[in-house]
This record gives structure tokens, C-alpha cells and sequence, in this order.
């Protein structure tokens, strides 16, 4: 049986991922690059089957300054992550959640976008928290690798 300490340490760690999964949402919606670049990893990649990758910080803070972006998020948006499934090994993890954007339209709000994510996160170098390395997102319509993808939730990062 862990330790007491070790518990704790997960706990912590769980939590943190949580925060740092579902704080992207609130930056991207916010514009806020410097939030966008405190989640991701300096050489973080952001893979969106449908819309392209965005490499390295720069690249994901980009979305935020992105004309498309802030024209959305003027209609009125959010980014919204479920609560993942996370499984943790050492300094890395695993998180597996459904992502959806949801959008305002002439009839009110609406799903525009439904994904499946799995997000590979490694522990801050000499800092408290957790940034992401890669994550990837499948839509959820007409594309298999989605399912396949959520059906992986169990398998740590040795297998991301």
C-alpha cells in the first residue's frame, strides 16, 4: 500500500491535470496567449485532425490571436473539456476526455464541435504543475479514430 505522502502526491497531481486540461478552454475563450503558453510545453504540440497542428508555444498561443478565433469567441463560444480520465506514471500522464465547442447561433446556443482528446502531459521542469507535450483531438463524426482513441483510456503515456 502507498504511503500517505505518495496518496497525497497523486491527489495533487490529479488536480493539477484537471486544471491544466480544462484551462485551456477558459484561455482560448479569454484570448489569453500567456495562459495558453503556461499549459503547454515549450515544444507542445496541439494536433486537431480536421484543422491542422500547431507546434511549439508560439503555435497554440497563435489561436488565440487568430482573426477566426476572436470572431467566434465575439458570437459568443466556449471551449469545454469533460473531466478526464487520467492515468499517471512518474512525471508523465495520460489524460482521455471528450472536448466540445460550443457556439452561439441565430436559434441560441448550440455543439458546434464534438471531439475525442487525449492529452499527453509531463510534470513542469523545477516548477509546481503539469504542462502538455501533445494533444490530440478527433472529431466525433465520421471518423473512427475518435472512438478508438477514447477506447485507449486505460493506457498510460508509454503508449501515447
Amino acid at each position: 500500500m502507498a504511503s500517505v505522502e505518495e496518496r497525497l502526491q497523486r491527489l495533487e497531481d490529479q488536480i493539477a491535470i484537471y486544471q491544466t486540461v480544462c484551462g485551456y478552454g477558459y484561455a482560448v475563450d479569454g484570448c489569453n496567449a500567456d495562459a495558453l503558453g503556461e499549459i503547454y510545453a515549450e515544444d507542445g504540440i496541439y494536433a486537431v485532425a480536421d484543422a491542422g497542428r500547431y507546434e511549439g508555444r508560439a503555435g497554440v498561443q497563435a489561436i488565440a490571436r487568430q482573426q477566426g478565433h476572436l470572431d467566434l469567441v465575439g458570437r459568443g463560444a466556449a471551449h469545454i473539456s469533460t473531466l478526464p480520465y487520467v492515468v499517471i506514471d512518474g512525471d508523465r500522464a495520460i489524460a482521455t476526455c471528450h472536448t466540445m465547442v460550443a457556439a452561439n447561433g441565430d436559434d441560441g446556443f448550440f455543439i458546434w464541435r464534438l471531439s475525442a482528446s487525449r492529452i499527453e502531459l509531463q510534470r513542469k521542469a523545477g516548477r509546481d504543475g503539469w504542462e502538455i507535450r501533445h494533444r490530440q483531438n478527433y472529431m466525433l463524426q465520421d471518423d473512427p479514430r475518435g472512438s478508438q482513441m477514447l477506447g485507449r483510456l486505460m493506457e498510460g503515456p508509454v503508449a501515447a
